[in-house]
């Protein structure tokens, strides 16, 4: 068994190696892809040949190159959907799923190439899982976004910005963490879950809160404050016109 997986390892990294090579290849020569036809960029041949293996060897574990990649992204969908597990058992919701996030960033960065290399070919596949991942924590975890601060008999406004504002936090972390995948060297890790942490403790006090704002009430608070920053600009500006 130990040796079936690491010649798979080998097949998936000599893979992934001639993936970034054809695909810098082809953007450079304006031969752009899109999606699965990435993959008709590379040939078993190269794989074969940058594995050092024979094609017996490769057509032993894969059939083509378009099964090799359902395996690589398997692969990836099985190791980022375990790094968000853990916070089950714990005592502490919140401490629990912020931990499991950061645990999901440490594998994304861990495996950075080959998901950034799934992420290009099959944009929807990490964000959906991660929105998933995220949404059953809260769901399952009752101390969190605790539907009965909505009272006996909530009104459907209430519910409304209960579930969209989980559905808003659990799609942004996704659409983050997917442009993150594509650049991870743009923003640092650590940065990147502090940033995660404050936003879901923002949004999870927002929801506990005892008056949820009405869509009417955020505009009036906008319009306030546009007013007050516009009147302070003004005064600042008369202010440096007189000195």
């Amino acid at each position: 068994m130990f040796q079936n997986i690491t010649m798979k390892q080998s097949i998936y990294h000599a893979f992934i190696q001639v993936m970034e090579q054809n695909m810098t290849t082809a953007h450079a020569s304006g031969r752009l892809s899109d999606g699965r036809e990435f993959l008709k960029l590379v040939s078993v041949t190269q794989v074969t040949k940058a594995a050092h293996i024979n094609r017996r060897t490769f057509y032993t574990y894969f059939h083509d190159i378009y099964d090799l990649f359902d395996h690589l992204e398997d692969y990836y969908v099985s190791g980022l959907s375990q790094s968000f597990h853990g916070w089950e058992d714990q005592d502490d919701s919140m401490k629990a799923v912020i931990q499991s996030i950061g645990d999901a960033v440490d594998y994304m960065s861990e495996n950075r190439r080959g998901i950034k290399l799934v992420s290009t070919i099959d944009t929807l596949v990490f964000p959906n899982l991660i929105q998933k991942e995220i949404t059953d924590a809260i769901n399952v975890t009752g101390g969190l976004f605790n539907r009965g601060k909505l009272g006996a008999d909530p009104t459907k406004d209430r519910e409304w910005n209960l579930n969209y504002t989980i559905i808003f936090l659990t799609s942004g972390f996704a659409w983050v963490c997917y442009h993150w995948m594509l650049h991870p060297d743009d923003f640092p890790k650590d940065k990147l879950k502090e940033e995660f942490a404050s936003t879901f403790m923002g949004a999870y006090k927002l929801i506990q809160s005892d008056q949820l704002l009405t869509s009417d009430q955020m505009q009036a608070y906008f319009r306030e404050h546009s007013t007050v920053h516009a009147k302070v600009d003004a005064e600042s500006h008369c202010d440096s016109q007189i000195s």
